[in-house]
């Protein structure tokens, strides 16, 4: 897992606050967005993405949303904002 990023769905949810874990603004960030639909866009930007359904992230430990490993083919910065930025094309 060294050489992958995570992304949790929370990350793009603009329901939540900054402080709540979203990591994009806003207006970037779509409604409660699954794993599925992570890995679909992380898919498209061909990152090699692998889900693992049943991980919680530490801050809801008692959600298991899901999370995303993908490879690092940039920072994790850049990576969350194009992975932001495709799963606004698909709404």
């Amino acid at each position: 897992m060294r050489d992958r990023y995570v992304l949790w769905p929370i990350y793009f949810d603009c329901r939540l606050s900054r402080r709540q874990g979203r990591r994009v603004p806003r207006e970037n960030a779509v409604k409660n967005p699954s794993v599925e639909d992570v890995a679909k866009a992380a898919k498209k930007l061909e990152l090699d993405p692998e889900v693992e359904a049943d991980a919680a992230h530490p801050s809801r430990w008692w959600q298991r949303e899901g999370r995303v490993l993908v490879k690092q083919a940039d920072s994790k910065t850049v990576i969350v904002r194009d992975v932001a930025a495709e799963l606004n094309k698909k709404q």
